[in-house]
């Protein structure tokens, strides 16, 4: 199966949440392919034979150094408007929280800088793929 070149893609997106309600954030390399510089949630694609939660783990672990603990899915989004520019995927957010480490850039050829933002910080912001929207659905922005 590792062959095949034309199938959907599974993403995962970590809605990582502090008990302030504040947002984690990464800002994108600006040697990204696909939205360089914008900010988004902690995300990428699963791998061949991953589970959804490993995926969430590895994702927060890789991007920002972090382990964190899945509370929650909130929703599928499916070829979503702006989701990815290159392939067809289904995307399964999570809220997640932090069970250890203090989030950082982990991957500086992926991830330019990370922080926590309030709510209304988040709603003019211009956001990499779909990932207001996720926010926007969940009531958190």
């Amino acid at each position: 199966m590792e062959n095949i070149k034309d199938h959907p893609w599974v993403g995962v997106d970590n809605i990582i949440l502090n008990d302030e309600g504040h947002i984690l954030l990464m800002k994108r390399s600006e040697s990204e392919r696909n939205f360089p510089g914008k900010w988004g949630l902690i995300s990428g694609m699963m791998d061949w034979g991953e589970t959804v939660e490993g995926a969430l783990k590895r994702e927060a672990m890789e991007e920002v150094g972090v382990e964190i603990e899945v509370v929650r899915f909130t929703g599928r989004y499916y070829d979503a408007l702006n989701r990815h520019p290159t392939k067809t995927t289904i995307c399964l957010p999570h809220i997640c929280k932090i069970s250890k480490g203090t989030p950082k850039v982990n991957q500086p050829e992926e991830v330019q800088d990370v922080r926590w933002f309030k709510p209304s910080e988040i709603e003019d912001l211009d956001m990499a793929y779909d990932h207001k929207q996720m926010l926007i659905d969940e009531g958190l922005v």
